[in-house]
């Protein structure tokens, strides 16, 4: 069986995608971009402004040729666009600085360099809170577009965020939502004009299709914004997400049906994924992956490649498309993550070259010509899903030239309800 998909899905395999969350990849030859704070897996890339906050970059190029990659860090607004300031306002040192730590593969059938880099460091530090964007060049590349994008932030704490879920919402009861509410307390920061130049962001599981801006606050006092009852805030709950192991090139591990090498490619058949009509009670990492390998000693260079073959047995659906989300595909809608459909078989699939590790991944339907994106075709939605959402607070004063992030919390709604 694996041997005939595998022919099928050959001439797929030089357009797949890299990984990561709040990172964009724009070339096929770099993949498995990380962030990690202070050494910590799984933890916002966010730094407090004048901490001794470290957050460590990494990403593999496949081959083991050396490459002079240099990277060029800038300042963005709340909605990650340019900010119209200086670099000499928001770096102290040096931009466009070359990545100096690599490291060759090693006993690994894909051949790889692993690249590294830290923020701040000897050369360059940060000066202002905000949204900042890491641009990754190739200098031996003619193409002017960086290879590889990396989003992270900056905050200097002003406020307080008291946050809550609930699956009752304002539109359902312990249906298929669940509703956010907050409470922005800033006391005596000053903030002449709290409706205009507070700026909230939200994030589920640190999605991008379904973030959420431009929210009113519902009631306001001299010292806080409260953003309760309030619609903008209601998310589809989704399910838990799917995940699969391969920490083991010669053993199939969770959810994975069959692993073998063929020519010197390993390719990994999962089992026939389903559609859910229920909730699901496995414990997930709400779309995140760890890097991780059995063999040598867990570093990061020592951890195969495989193509990961993944199949949803649902029937034919016209106008649209289904996609695979998570961090394994940078949370983002794009062709190289679509689902191709089998008429001969009658399931759908795709195929992603993935380091070794965990992964957590779910199915979506995108409708033709909309930005909606659905999880209830396939992964259903149920109001006791654990999900994890994240508000970003920025503010912009009134003549100011950049978006302050002042705040930053997370609530998940198992822990709130238990």
């Amino acid at each position: 069986m694996l041997r005939n998909i595998l022919l099928t899905l050959f001439a797929l395999l030089a357009f797949l995608p890299g990984s990561a969350q709040f990172v964009h990849t724009n070339s096929q030859e770099v993949r498995s971009p990380m962030m990690e704070l202070n050494g910590e897996w799984g933890t916002l890339p966010v730094m407090t402004l004048g901490s001794d906050d470290v957050l460590l970059f990494s990403f593999d190029e496949m081959s083991h040729t050396y490459r002079r990659f240099t990277y060029r860090i800038m300042h963005c607004d709340a909605d990650w666009n340019p900010s119209d300031i200086s670099e000499i306002d928001y770096i102290e040192g040096f931009n466009n600085m070359p990545i100096e730590e690599w490291e060759n593969s090693v006993n690994t059938t894909r051949l790889y360099t692993h690249y590294s880099f830290t923020l701040p460091n000897g050369n360059v530090s940060l000066l202002l809170s905000g949204n900042y964007k890491v641009e990754i060049y190739d200098d031996e590349s003619d193409d002017e577009e960086p290879v590889l994008v990396y989003g992270f932030s900056v905050v200097e704490p002003r406020i307080s965020i008291d946050a809550s879920v609930s699956g009752d919402t304002d539109v359902s009861l312990n249906d298929g939502q669940q509703q956010l509410s907050f409470v922005l307390s800033y006391g005596s920061y000053s903030i002449p004009s709290p409706a205009t130049e507070i700026i909230p962001v939200v994030y589920q599981n640190r999605r991008r299709d379904n973030a959420v801006r431009g929210i009113k606050p519902t009631y306001m006092t001299g010292t806080s914004l409260e953003y309760v009852h309030n619609t903008s805030l209601i998310f589809n709950a989704g399910n838990e997400y799917r995940r699969f192991e391969l920490n083991d090139p010669r053993t199939a591990g969770m959810n994975v049906e069959e692993i073998a090498l063929y020519g010197d490619e390993y390719h990994a058949l999962l089992y026939m994924d389903k559609q859910r009509r229920s909730h699901s009670n496995y414990i997930d990492e709400n779309g995140r992956y760890y890097v991780n390998t059995h063999e040598g000693y867990g570093s990061p260079i020592e951890a195969d490649y495989a193509y990961v073959h993944f199949a949803l047995d649902v029937p034919y659906r016209e106008g649209g498309d289904f996609y695979l989300l998570g961090d394994l595909c940078n949370n983002i809608i794009t062709p190289l993550n679509r689902l191709d459909y089998d008429a001969e078989g009658g399931y759908y699939h795709t195929t992603q070259l993935l380091k070794l590790g965990l992964y957590n991944y779910m199915y979506v339907w995108v409708p033709s010509g909309a930005a909606e994106v659905a999880t209830h075709p396939v992964e259903g939605d149920f109001y006791n899903t654990d999900n994890e959402y994240v508000i970003y607070v920025y503010h912009r004063a009134f003549g100011a030239r950049y978006d302050k992030l002042i705040g930053v919390s997370s609530v998940n709604y198992r822990l709130e309800r238990n």
